[in-house]
């Protein structure tokens, strides 16, 4: 997709309130002039919708009635996939998988991956070639697995993973383009690639290689002290990105910082990072204690979705 000069891009922000019953999630669009690496004037934000929670449970109760707390939805290849997570200190013997078909309106219940350690937690995801990957961290003990479901065959595979980083690899939902997966950590901006590897058994190998770091993406903080929330990166075209992250500093607003930049090519054919505009919004979230981004998307442009090769 090519970004034209100065176009009007819209951008809506998903998000989930906590410490209301009714009426506890949210739609807010941001609306920016973007292109040729220039931001025009600051992006305007506003409320778009509000709607209870009755229609979220569908993506959190499902016929399984297994005990958990909000899962992660991924939106992969025009359906819905629901990893739970635990919901105490208790070991369980596995995570609940569901998968929501919109068209038939029904649930169908997925393999579910042995998660014999109920500490790690899950830190982002990525859809590409048919496969799901999810990322995960051991915060006691300071390690990470990435885990891999291909749609077609319904099989979960670890990822061997290739990186200089003692850090899970995804935060939120990284980025496909191309042949290349980007992701956001802190103010670093990484890159991976991901090979699906054929075996004489017919079985699949799945390797991430981290290719490279970008650093220095300038990102303005909010006046006062800032609990970070959650964040969430969308792709913009072409090699510019539309970054949102959210969080509250213990009163009665919410900030959002919003950062759009662009990956060029320097002297030497090296890539490096441009800041095109960073800007801080207060949101008044009428005493309620915070919002947490649930899923960003741009009106015209979709996800990014490499499809399977039948081939592998």
């Amino acid at each position: 997709m090519t970004v034209n000069q100065g176009a009007i891009r819209s951008v809506y922000l998903i998000t989930s309130y906590f410490g209301i019953e009714e009426r506890s999630n949210a739609i807010y669009g941001v609306k920016f002039k973007h292109g040729g690496g220039v931001t025009h004037e600051p992006p305007v934000i506003g409320l778009v919708d509000r709607f209870c929670e009755d229609y979220v449970k569908m993506f959190i109760f499902s016929s399984s009635g297994l005990n958990k707390s909000t899962p992660i939805v991924v939106s992969a290849y025009d359906k819905l996939y629901c990893l739970g997570i635990p919901s105490s200190r208790k070991p369980i013997p596995y995570l609940s998988f569901e998968r929501y078909d919109p068209d038939m309106n029904v649930w169908e219940e997925m393999p579910s991956y042995p998660f014999s350690n109920y500490n790690k937690i899950i830190t982002g995801y990525a859809v590409c070639y048919g496969v799901i990957l999810f990322s995960f961290y051991g915060p006691r003990e300071k390690n990470f697995d990435v885990l891999a479901f291909h749609i077609s065959r319904n099989q979960w595979r670890q990822v061997e993973v290739d990186t200089s980083d003692d850090y899970a690899p995804f935060q939120g939902r990284a980025v496909v383009v191309d042949k290349t997966i980007y992701s956001i950590q802190g103010n670093e901006f990484i890159a991976f690639s991901f090979r699906m590897d054929k075996g004489d058994d017919g079985s699949i190998g799945y390797s991430l290689s981290q290719l490279f770091i970008l650093q220095d993406l300038e990102i303005v903080r909010p006046p006062l002290p800032f609990e970070m929330k959650s964040e969430y990166l969308v792709h913009l075209g072409n090699h510019d990105f539309f970054h949102v992250k959210t969080g509250h500093c213990f009163d009665t607003a919410q900030y959002l910082c919003i950062t759009t930049f662009q990956i060029v090519v320097g002297e030497g054919e090296r890539d490096m990072i441009k800041t095109i505009n960073s800007t801080v919004h207060s949101v008044d979230v009428e005493c309620i204690e915070y919002f947490d981004l649930v899923f960003c998307f741009m009106s015209d442009c979709g996800d990014y979705e490499p499809i399977e090769d039948k081939s592998v």
